[in-house]
């Protein structure tokens, strides 16, 4: 009996050889299709990379990947834009197929639907028959089977921790997804997530760099457009500190003011008052002063801080500056005379003195100022007040480092406190008539050479001269 019921039965001996060559197949499928999914998964954080601005790339990468590793399924992406839903990307096998999809969008995003669960509650879903899941979703589940599509899954994308749309896998076949399967579609919905990071990262910091940008525009016009500039490369610090600088000094402000603004309405005064110092910072700014101040009609202007070209070119670019300026003023007041809106002279007084000042930030910790101080900055602001309306007043110091080429006159000298005698003082001649500020007086120095040459007052015959001395040294 034994005997005859072993004969009647299957032959159950396994091959060991074969069941190792089976597993071996089993491993080599699984490593493949790992190796896959590392590769496609690299592919799209490519694309994330290269695509900061503009999230459509990595979107397209997704549904094509997917295409890829669901060859029989379509990949779609739906994006909710406020209370409806739009199509971001979708790949699938069938042209037709995909062209039916992408015409239902746009779509109203309803909890109803299946998109709108997922994209609402930030919840996945796996659905392995759609049609035993109508009751649910009474609106959605419809639009799939008439599709044709029968199974789906879906995973919510996000933005900023907000669910903004998401990643489906739609199937003509019941049935759910493999594990594998699973993680590689929370990769790609986790890979889009970076992607919109990246944008709202991106878009936050230009709205940021706009914000500061304005800010900083708007700040530029409170404040020296050096020292703005030297905060903004990190070289001035907000510290009280200070430091001592040969400085050319200049302080002008409008002659008998105060009589003129009660000639004006306040809109006319300011209009008049603005056009003058736009202008007059116009020319400060052509010849590289640093602006200190402004008080009223009043200008504090100064040469040789923070960067100096030699106290003898930097008081001479502060006077010529004053020359442009008095010669701009005239050309102003002609025009508001022919408007009628002043009846009287309207001149300004400068005063510049050249001398070593304390400069740097004054005041508390919480409230400072950058600006320069000392006798001789008082001494400019004193000249300016000595001198008379339309003209510059210079102190002795600034005189010799200009007398070369400007034509001045000696004037009284004048008693200032923190003086121990009177300062010698020389007032500017012939402003308006083109000679003291056409005149330049040419000087270059370097080791073993030093040369000065006046071109307004060399004569032909020295010029020719000099010529042939050059041309000697240089043969």
């Amino acid at each position: 009996m034994s005997k005859g019921r072993g004969t009647s039965q299957p032959d159950l001996v396994h091959d060991p050889t074969q069941r190792g060559a089976k597993n071996l197949e089993v491993l080599e499928i699984q490593l493949r299709e790992a190796l896959d999914r590392q590769a496609v998964t690299a592919k799209i954080l490519e694309v994330v990379n290269s695509s900061i601005k503009d999230p459509q790339p990595v979107f397209n990468s997704i549904v094509e990947a997917g295409q890829a590793l669901f060859p029989k399924s379509t990949v779609s992406i739906g994006l909710r834009e406020d209370d409806k839903l739009i199509l971001g990307a979708i790949s699938g096998p069938e042209p037709a197929g995909v062209e039916a999809w992408r015409r239902r969008f746009p779509a109203p995003l309803h909890p109803e639907t299946i998109h709108g669960h997922v994209i609402l509650n930030g919840n996945t879903i796996d659905l392995p028959d759609v049609a035993a899941a109508q009751d649910q979703f009474r609106i959605g589940a419809g639009n799939f089977l008439a599709s044709g599509f029968r199974a789906v899954t879906m995973v919510p994308i996000s933005q900023g921790g907000q669910t903004v749309g998401a990643l489906a896998v739609l199937r003509h076949s019941i049935g759910k997804l493999k594990r594998e399967q699973f993680d590689i579609l929370k990769t790609f919905a986790s890979q889009a997530n970076i992607a919109l990071d990246n944008l709202h990262l991106l878009n936050q910091m230009r709205e940021a760099n706009e914000t500061l940008a304005n800010v900083s525009k708007q700040l530029a016009k409170y404040m020296p457009p050096q020292l703005y500039g030297s905060i903004i490369a990190g070289n001035q610090q907000a510290a009280i500190e200070s430091r001592r600088r040969k400085l050319t000094i200049f302080f002008s402000d409008i002659v008998d003011f105060s009589e003129i603004t009660d000639q004006l309405e306040a809109e006319e005064l300011t209009s008049l008052l603005n056009e003058y110092l736009t202008e007059m910072s116009k020319i400060a700014l052509q010849h590289g002063a640093y602006f200190d101040k402004f008080i009223g009609d009043a200008m504090m202007l100064y040469f040789g801080e923070p960067e100096s070209l030699g106290a003898k070119e930097d008081a001479a670019a502060c006077v010529r500056m004053a020359i442009d300026m008095q010669r701009s003023l005239n050309d102003l007041q002609t025009g508001w005379q022919r408007q009628g809106l002043i009846d009287r002279p309207f001149h300004a007084r400068i005063g510049i003195n050249t001398g070593y000042c304390t400069i740097g930030n004054f005041g508390s910790e919480d409230r400072m100022d950058y600006t320069a101080i000392g006798r001789e900055v008082n001494l400019a602001a004193r000249l300016e007040t000595e001198c008379d309306p339309g003209g510059i007043l210079l102190a002795a110091e600034t005189y010799s480092l200009v007398k070369d080429w400007l034509p001045a006159e000696e004037r009284e000298p004048i008693p200032v406190k923190g003086f121990q005698n009177p300062v010698r003082t020389y007032a500017a001649t012939k402003i308006y008539d083109g000679e003291a500020r056409d005149s330049r007086i040419i000087h270059v120095e370097d080791e073993g050479y030093s040369l000065t040459v006046d071109p307004a007052r060399i004569s032909d015959e020295n010029m020719r001269r000099l010529k042939a001395i050059v041309a000697d040294l240089c043969e």
